[in-house]
Parts: C-alpha cells; sequence; structure tokens
C-alpha cells in the first residue's frame, strides 16, 4: 500500500520512517517548486489560499507517482484547514484520479486503527508492536530535524560563510534520514551541537532575535516563505519561529505544546476574543509574548486571502504599539516576488539595528 502525505517543512522525514515501520511504502514527492504551485493554482479555485494551492499540486505529483493512499488532518472548525482534505478530494476525483482518503481526524480513530492492523496482515498484536517502534523513531528523527534547524539558526548570524552552515545542515539531515535505528539517531544527536559550534565566526557578539508567526503552512514551509528564517540569519538576525514541524507534529499528534499555546491565548485575550482559524490568536499572543521575552521584533507570514491573518491585523498592529516592539506582516501568494520579499525584509532588519544603537547615541 502506498502511502502520501502533504509536504511541509521537513516533516516528511518522521513520517517516512513512521510509514515504513507500519508496513506501508511512503511516497514522498520532491520538495515543492514553482510548477507543483502552477499546477495547483490551476486546479484550485481562485480565492483559495497558498497552502491549499501547493497541498493540491503536491497531492496531483503523489498520485503521478503511484499513491493509493492519502493522508491528511482535517476537521471541522472556522478555517478553511480543516475542510482540505475533503475539499481537494472531490477535485481530485473529478479529474478522475481513484484512491483511498485516510482522513486523520479524532472522530476516525477506529477507522484509523483498522488501516494499521490491516497493514499487519489483520494481527492486532503485531500491528501494535510496529507501531510503538515506529513512533520511537519517528520522535528521535523529529527531535533530530528540530535540534539541527534550531542550532543553523542560531549559527547563522555569526558565522564567517553562511554557506558552511547550509552544507553542514544538508549534510545532517541527511544522515537523519539514512539512520535506521534509534541508537543511530542518539549518537547522530549527541554530535550535532559540536559540529555547529566548529563553523568558523565572523566575530559579532550581537544579533537582533525576532520572533516568527503566522498561518501554520507559511511559517514551517520554506518555500512559501522564500525561506525565511534563513534570509533573516543571512542578514545577521537570529530568527526563532513559533512553531516548526516538530513542535507541529507534536502537538496534533499528543497534544504536546499546549501549555505554550494557552499562554499565548492568555496574553491575546485582551485584544482577541477567541481563535477564529489560520493561527490568528496564537500568533498574536507570540507577539506579546515575545515583547516581554526581550526580543527585537516580530515577523508574522500568513497566505492572502486567509481571513483571520487578516482581520487579526490591526490587533497585531495595536499590540506592537503597545508593547513597543517592531512588527512586519508579509502576505504571500503565487504572486509574490522573491525580490520584494528581501526589500521588506532588508528594510526591517535595518529598522532593528538603529534601534538597538538608539540608546548609545542618545547617551
Amino acid at each position: 500500500m502506498k502511502v502520501a502525505f502533504p509536504y511541509m517543512g521537513r516533516i516528511h522525514v518522521p513520517l517516512e520512517a513512521i510509514l515504513r515501520e507500519i508496513g506501508a511504502e511512503p511516497v514522498v514527492p520532491p520538495p515543492p517548486d514553482r510548477e507543483v504551485l502552477e499546477l495547483g493554482v490551476r486546479l484550485a479555485p481562485e480565492m483559495m489560499c497558498i497552502p491549499f494551492k501547493l497541498t493540491l499540486g503536491n497531492m496531483v505529483r503523489c498520485l503521478q507517482m503511484g499513491a493509493d493512499v492519502l493522508a491528511y488532518t482535517s476537521g471541522s472548525w472556522s478555517c478553511r484547514y480543516g475542510y482540505y482534505g475533503r475539499m481537494q478530494q472531490q477535485i481530485l476525483r473529478d479529474l478522475g484520479y481513484e484512491y483511498r482518503l485516510l482522513d486523520l481526524r479524532h472522530d476516525q480513530i477506529p477507522f484509523i486503527a483498522r488501516f494499521v492492523v490491516g497493514l499487519s496482515g489483520g494481527r492486532l498484536s503485531r500491528a501494535v508492536g510496529r507501531m510503538a517502534r515506529a513512533l520511537r523513531i519517528g520522535w528521535h528523527k523529529s527531535a533530530a530535524v528540530e535540534e539541527a534547524d534550531a542550532l543553523a539558526r542560531r549559527t547563522t548570524p555569526f558565522a564567517r560563510d553562511a554557506k558552511l552552515v547550509r552544507s553542514l545542515l544538508d549534510r545532517v539531515m541527511a544522515e537523519v534520514e539514512q539512520a535506521g535505528t534509534v541508537a543511530e539517531l542518539k549518537r547522530l544527536r549527541s554530535g550535532i551541537e559540536a559540529r555547529f559550534s566548529a563553523v568558523p565566526t565572523n566575530g559579532r557578539r550581537y544579533a537582533p532575535r525576532v520572533k516568527v508567526v503566522g498561518e501554520s503552512f507559511c511559517t514551517i514551509e520554506p518555500f512559501v516563505s522564500f525561506d525565511i528564517l534563513r534570509r533573516l540569519g543571512e542578514l545577521g538576525v537570529q530568527a526563532d519561529p513559533f512553531l516548526t514541524g516538530h513542535r507541529w507534529l507534536g502537538f496534533h499528534g499528543f497534544r504536546i505544546g499546549a501549555d505554550d499555546l494557552a499562554r499565548a491565548k492568555q496574553a491575546a485575550k485582551k485584544y482577541w476574543r477567541y481563535c477564529v482559524g489560520g493561527e490568528d490568536e496564537s500568533s498574536l499572543g507570540h507577539l506579546i509574548l515575545a515583547a516581554e521575552q526581550g526580543f527585537d521584533g516580530v515577523v508574522h507570514v500568513h497566505p492572502f486571502g486567509c481571513m483571520p491573518s487578516t482581520v487579526v491585523q490591526p490587533a497585531m498592529v495595536r499590540a506592537s504599539q503597545d508593547f513597543d516592539i517592531p512588527y512586519l506582516s508579509l502576505s504571500v501568494d503565487e504572486h509574490t516576488s522573491e525580490t520584494g520579499m528581501d526589500t521588506r525584509l532588508e528594510a526591517f532588519v535595518s529598522l532593528l539595528e538603529r534601534r538597538s544603537v538608539r540608546p548609545a547615541q542618545s547617551a
């Protein structure tokens, strides 16, 4: 059975391992590119957001590669994300594709359990053992990816040559993907920090800290955001995303990180009554928390046409003014240009640098 899932950041690294361990054949499409996006744009309703269009094109590629099962997380809530799987299923069916939809939501747990047991020939004990091993190796792979990405973000602003950091990160990620046992992954994780510490430095002692918030897919998938975390690092900024692929999987799978979400919601309470979708409430709360934690600025990345991300803008601006923290809103769609993104980021970083020297000048 060939199982595929939407591509988002590096979540394919642990998910591929999990699927193999439980007896499925994972189908991982190539990383998103312009061709896949344009395919999704042609097939999707015009006013759908860029995550919908990109994942739709992504799923077509998976089916063309032989996938016969598509796995989605879904639900029924205000944000359109919960309906992606069902809406995209209808589009793909109209195109003539035949496949099974594995709808990953709470009310489908009995069906999901039967699916997993079926991969083990109907033997429950075998399925339980496989799933335990799968989750264990998947967790260690996801944690290794998280650690390597975080170290790369912290290292880049102080590196003599940012290309060395990117090259090292690519090597580490390849090793994580190739690792087949928990023991291998533990050995790999134990040496990651030392490898990044060995990157030659540029002599800088300080770099502004920026919290990156926004809609989940836009924050996690670098193709959509033009790899904003790397770009900020190469501009001399320590970028800290409020959400990563590891945290996204941990929360949706096991509610790991629920305390962080609760703190963000509490912080946003003065400005926002409840979550509409698109990480609106969480983004606002993390902006406030970032100001309280001494961050130098906040960047909000969200899809053009995303209603929750749009209507929360006045509250984000008001909170940034009240807490005196620079705020940059970046709306992205298929028409967003790399040059425009670079120009806005460079101007924002220049603002942060001017603010950092302001006290010294007034003294």
